[in-house]
């Protein structure tokens, strides 16, 4: 129902927009990690990111997800039995610490992560390689570089719309352009160290954090959270009767807030600029008040178990 009811998505994917496409694909990933498909799901991997460049972000969660200790090349590793009550957070500390060099280089560069990394990579870069060769310097630009400095000037969601408004007829400068991926990149980071090892739910709150703080958001953007979504909510805390109604309401209520003002810029012609960014603003601080609560009362699950160690690993960390 989060998905197949949800007016966005029904929205947003019958109008000849792709995100569903995309969304299908990385949620095909995660079953294939589950099922201990590695090649599968970096040669999956490294077709989505060439499709759509945003799950890239992904990259260091599934990095860390494919620890030797948890996930093993061609064998199907063990799937922890889910339960709504609370989760031991560091319960593997003493049995993975690593006592020498030797046993941390090989847990760092595990066999799994460096398959993983060189299938999903060669995978993207043969169909870039392809699409180079037929639309040359035009496709690299529009498909990924573009990415990187985009400055647009029409009103949307994002808080920086309006700062690029008023200085869009001067040149930006590379830092400029760059700074605004500062707060992407530290809040990335803490969610990725935090709960990459509960998969679904770190790439839910990934993909929402990565918008909130987008240079660039639109509605398609919200399709790409809405489909991990169904993933997490069994085990959320979250009373749908109160706290559950409260966020919709406060995200909803910020979004139509927005809207608004949209509707009296865009139709109306009135100058309301700064009341729309003063929205953005508004829209921002709902996202993260709707992400803290999740966050909050979500019960920590790790996606896989420790495996056995086998003799020789047993050996090596007695020696």
């Amino acid at each position: 129902m989060a998905w197949l009811l949800n007016p966005f998505t029904f929205t947003i994917g019958t109008r000849g927009n792709c995100e569903p496409v995309v969304c299908a694909i990385i949620l095909w990933i995660i079953i294939c990690l589950m099922n201990g498909n590695l090649l599968q799901a970096a040669v999956w991997y490294g077709l989505v990111v060439h499709f759509r460049i945003y799950p890239i972000i992904y990259a260091p969660t599934l990095v860390l997800v494919l620890n030797h200790h948890f996930f093993r090349l061609g064998q199907k590793p063990v799937l922890r039995i889910w339960s709504s009550g609370p989760s031991k957070k560091h319960e593997c500390s003493t049995a993975v610490t690593e006592r020498n060099v030797l046993v941390a280089i090989k847990c760092i560069f595990s066999r799994e992560r460096i398959i993983f990394g060189v299938i999903s990579g060669a995978v993207f870069f043969f169909c870039t390689g392809i699409s180079f060769y037929l639309y040359k310097w035009e496709f690299l630009h529009e498909a990924l570089l573009y990415h990187l400095t985009r400055t647009d000037p029409r009103h949307n969601f994002s808080i920086y719309f309006y700062h690029i408004y008023l200085h869009y007829e001067r040149e930006f400068s590379v830092l400029e352009k760059l700074i605004s991926f500062l707060p992407q990149f530290m809040v990335q980071l803490v969610l990725v160290l935090r709960f990459a090892r509960d998969l679904p739910f770190c790439l839910f709150v990934q993909t929402v954090a990565f918008v909130a703080f987008n240079k660039v958001i639109t509605a398609q953007y919200f399709v790409w959270f809405f489909c991990l979504l169904p993933l997490i909510l069994p085990w959320s805390t979250i009373n749908f009767k109160w706290k559950g109604l409260c966020c919709i309401f406060l995200w909803m209520g910020a979004q139509m807030h927005w809207l608004l003002w949209g509707y009296l810029l865009e139709f109306k012609g009135k100058n309301v600029f700064v009341e729309l960014w003063m929205a953005s603003l508004v829209f921002l601080a709902a996202n993260t008040c709707v992400l803290v609560i999740m966050i909050s009362n979500h019960t920590y699950s790790p996606l896989f178990q420790l495996l056995k160690q086998n003799s020789s690993e047993q050996s090596l960390k007695k020696e």
